[in-house]
């Protein structure tokens, strides 16, 4: 039976029989993500640094499942202690704020944002119109290519398989779906923020279906917001966390050191120079500078002890619950369409966090020598498989998506399939695979190291 409440409905409109099923529609929607390939699929990708470095490190599976947490939570303390401002925005299912946490990375391809910037740069150029003598080059952002939470959206709504007669992917409810859009617009319908959307073209009637009813165009639903605020506490606190058990962020300098501090500074100001919108480096930043420092009570290097563990465990679980605590909800309709407030000075914390990741790890010439190597990896696979689509051969193609292509040619023919399919059949099985899958068929196809027949190809 279709039920009533419109959130509730699903694109398939084939509903589970309750009787038989006792869950709610948003446990369903939480279920099934858990449960899926794709899911799974993210204990293999990178977070910063590669699953195979070692236990020290989160991957997107662990680091999806802490957003998850983060995102319930906060939900639940809405409902408890601002009921009101809860029922004026239209309400908030703590399922669905978990349900889109553990959805919001699955699009990640293998070696994460490395790989994602490459299929941007490899997709947009393949589907970019061909340029006239003399004409200035086609902007990358103005050509669809590859995009991370378009990814994730297509792999909910398209890619996933559930049982024979399922349709849609999961098939999720318009609720969870939507709060999965942190950017909810298809490629080019925000020229503010072009460089990032919600889905592809290819995707729109389920995109518009997600979006039928919500608060007004570009704008998020409250429980995307609640997801998104969520991912960044995540990532800020733990890629602190794990990188200074590592050894790369040296925290403890940082809480003593005056010229470590200017360091870190100038690498900030850096990046600035670069950036379309620079962080403010005014005076409530240095408060701010030096208010996080002064609270990280580490002074040494990492090495394991007791102390240190407890220590840590207390920043980390200390500065999750006071970005939490902070969060409020503002009384509809907020600013522009925005739900959450939070204080300047804690958001200010978490760009800094971030900012810590970007100078000692992503900067470090280490990762950058392994990341050229991932780089070539991702080219080289895209060169590959699109030259087998351009000649209808879908043989090196993994079996899934072997049949989409099968599927192609006889929608349009041998020689007719249009090049925006074939491409996005291309990065899809790129981007369906792990890390290590990634090097396995780079190394398959390249005759890099020596393989056998009976291993498949992902």
């Amino acid at each position: 039976m279709r039920p009533t409440d419109v959130r509730e409905h699903r694109l398939s409109d084939d509903y589970p029989d309750q009787a038989k099923d006792p869950r709610q529609p948003f446990q369903i929607d939480r279920d099934r993500i858990l449960y899926s390939n794709a899911f799974r699929r993210l204990a293999g990708v990178t977070q910063v640094v590669s699953p195979g470095e070692g236990e020290i490190f989160h991957n997107r599976l662990t680091h999806s499942l802490k957003v998850a947490q983060i995102a319930r939570r906060m939900a639940e303390t809405f409902l408890r202690l601002q009921p009101k401002q809860v029922a004026a925005w239209g309400g908030i299912n703590p399922d669905v704020c978990e349900a889109a946490a553990l959805a919001h990375d699955l699009g990640h391809p293998p070696f994460g944002h490395v790989a994602e910037y490459e299929l941007q740069r490899l997709v947009s150029g393949a589907l970019a119109p061909p340029k006239k003598k003399g004409a200035k080059g086609t902007s990358a952002t103005s050509v669809e290519g590859y995009e991370g939470n378009a990814q994730s959206f297509r792999i909910v709504t398209e890619l996933s398989v559930r049982r024979p007669q399922s349709r849609h992917g999961l098939d999720l409810t318009r609720a969870t779906l939507n709060a999965t859009l942190k950017y909810p617009w298809v490629c080019g319908e925000n020229p503010d923020n072009p460089k990032k959307y919600g889905a592809f073209e290819c995707d729109r009637e389920a995109f518009t279906f997600a979006r039928e009813g919500d608060i007004g165009p570009l704008q998020r639903s409250l429980e995307a917001q609640i997801m998104d605020w969520a991912d960044d506490i995540t990532y800020s606190v733990h890629d602190t966390e794990d990188f200074y058990r590592a050894g790369l962020l040296p925290l403890d300098r940082l809480a003593s050191n005056p010229t470590e501090q200017d360091r870190f500074r100038a690498s900030i100001r850096a990046r600035n120079a670069n950036r379309d919108k620079p962080l403010e480096m005014n005076g409530d930043f240095d408060a701010v500078f030096s208010g996080l420092f002064d609270n990280i009570r580490v002074r040494d290097r990492y090495e394991g002890g007791r102390r240190q563990q407890e220590e840590l465990y207390a920043f980390v679980a200390g500065k999750i619950a006071e970005y939490v605590r902070a969060t409020k909800l503002l009384d509809p309709p907020g600013r522009a369409g925005e739900a959450l407030e939070v204080p300047s000075s804690l958001r200010k914390e978490v760009a800094l966090m971030k900012e810590l990741t970007w100078t000692y790890v992503i900067e470090n010439p280490a990762l950058a020598a392994h990341q050229y190597g991932q780089r070539k990896a991702i080219v080289k696979l895209f060169e590959v498989f699109d030259e087998e689509g351009v000649e209808g051969r879908w043989t090196l193609f993994p079996s899934f998506y072997r049949e989409r292509g099968e599927g192609l040619v006889k929608k349009h023919g041998s020689n007719a399939v249009p090049v925006a399919e074939r491409v996005r059949l291309v990065a899809d099985t790129i981007a369906s695979m792990t890390d290590r899958q990634a090097l396995i068929v780079y190394q398959q196809l390249t005759g890099v190291s020596p393989s056998s027949m009976l291993d498949p190809v992902a």
